[in-house]
């Protein structure tokens, strides 16, 4: 199986975070999301690994490099336009295997289980296999439609009217971001032009009859695309919703339950901590500093005052 990383949006929804960090490369408790995406992969044995970048693209290649320090093999797909997100596998093709292809969005936080996917995928015979999730508020997302797991229609976004007749038919699940898909699928169509997965390969691939399942997954699922999302997709770490997917590297200790502290930080012995929180490396909390609880502190910070609402507010990231 060979993984394909969407990684070439420009992070528009986070800005100014995004201004001089493409979105991939922020970090999550101190630790860059490419590379937690990347430890996951290897970790369900899937070592052969393409990302397309664009924006901010060189940054994205000196970080990953070849991939060797992740235990994997590692090359990209440059775009010089924009050409979406399927435009961006079109573009990838003289580097594919051959192989089953696994692409993630490189901006969504899930515990879901690589290898429960790519059996699901393989046992039904599937030509391609949309994770899917459920959501309460169904308004605020295209929704797909299954009967017996199988694909068989995809909704625009639904006017109230038409949510309330989607709930009644027990339809609440929404594409998850991540899919298996097999590489003859992209066969006719042009390389070099723009082609969205929503909106145009998705539901060619099921008109043109072939067999695509939905795979919907329970547990945890977050598109970390806002900052109050990017925010919360930490805190829910730290409390341990992603158990099955996040590790906390040996660099950092529990010093309170949910309160975590980088080996390298320093802490003055009257800096009051407050969990959950998060202190990264090399960071300075002096005697005056108060953490309350929900913050998260990256590295290289110095911190010798109490954060409070209208210094920085609740449910900070100070970076």
């Amino acid at each position: 199986m060979q993984a394909i990383i969407i990684a070439g949006g420009k992070g528009t929804r986070l800005r100014p975070l995004t201004y001089a960090t493409p979105k991939p490369l922020l970090p999550l408790l101190d630790r860059p999301y490419l590379a937690w995406l990347v430890q996951r992969c290897v970790k369900a044995g899937i070592t052969n690994i393409l990302v397309n970048v664009h924006y901010q693209s060189q940054q994205v290649q000196n970080f990953l490099g070849n991939g060797d320090r992740f235990g994997a093999k590692i090359d990209y797909v440059i775009e010089t336009e924009p050409l979406d997100t399927a435009g961006a596998i079109l573009l990838a093709q003289p580097k594919l295997t051959g192989d089953t292809l696994m692409v993630f969005n490189a901006d969504i936080l899930t515990d879901l289980d690589l290898n429960q996917l790519a059996q699901f995928h393989r046992s039904t015979g599937a030509e391609a296999t949309l994770t899917l999730t459920r959501v309460p508020d169904i308004q605020a997302f295209g929704l797909v439609e299954l009967e017996h797991d199988r694909v068989v229609a995809f909704h625009e976004k639904p006017d109230p009217v038409r949510a309330e007749a989607f709930l009644a038919r027990g339809i609440t699940t929404v594409n998850a971001g991540t899919y298996v898909l097999e590489p003859h699928l992209f066969h006719g169509y042009t390389v070099g032009q723009p082609l969205s997965f929503e909106r145009v390969f998705f539901p060619q691939t099921l008109s043109q009859g072939h067999k695509m399942m939905g795979w919907v997954w329970s547990g945890y699922w977050l598109d970390l695309g806002t900052p109050a999302k990017y925010v919360q997709g930490q805190l829910d770490i730290l409390q341990g919703k992603l158990a099955t997917a996040w590790e906390m590297p040996d660099t950092v200790e529990a010093v309170l339950p949910q309160g975590w502290i980088s080996r390298s930080a320093v802490i003055a012995p009257h800096a009051q901590i407050n969990a959950p929180c998060f202190v990264g490396e090399y960071s300075f909390l002096g005697d005056h500093a108060v953490i309350p609880p929900n913050t998260i502190i990256g590295s290289h910070c110095l911190i010798d005052r109490a954060i409070e609402a209208g210094v920085y507010g609740d449910r900070s990231i100070v970076l």
